[in-house]
């Protein structure tokens, strides 16, 4: 009666929404660790259960993976987009 295809333009299939949608539970995944690990080491530092130096150490290689991530994924994403192979 009223299926996907009659609301949708031609461009855009099942397909292209599966994989839409497979994308977006995969950053949900990513960022509920993400945000499971920064609480997780935020309730070990106000529980005292981890030391000062290991603390410090943690978050400055956390700010440093992001940063490195961020780095390499300009290049990335303009080599993405180029269309010479």
């Amino acid at each position: 009666m009223f299926g996907l295809e009659d609301a949708l333009p031609a461009r855009l299939t099942k397909t292209t929404l599966y994989h839409v949608v497979g994308w977006g539970l995969r950053l949900y995944v990513c960022l509920l660790i993400v945000v499971g690990g920064y609480s997780l080491l935020w309730t070990l530092e106000l529980a005292g259960l981890v030391p000062e130096a290991w603390l410090s150490t943690i978050w400055i290689g956390i700010a440093v993976m992001g940063s490195l991530f961020l780095v390499l994924l300009v290049p990335l994403f303009y080599s993405a987009r180029s269309t010479a192979r």
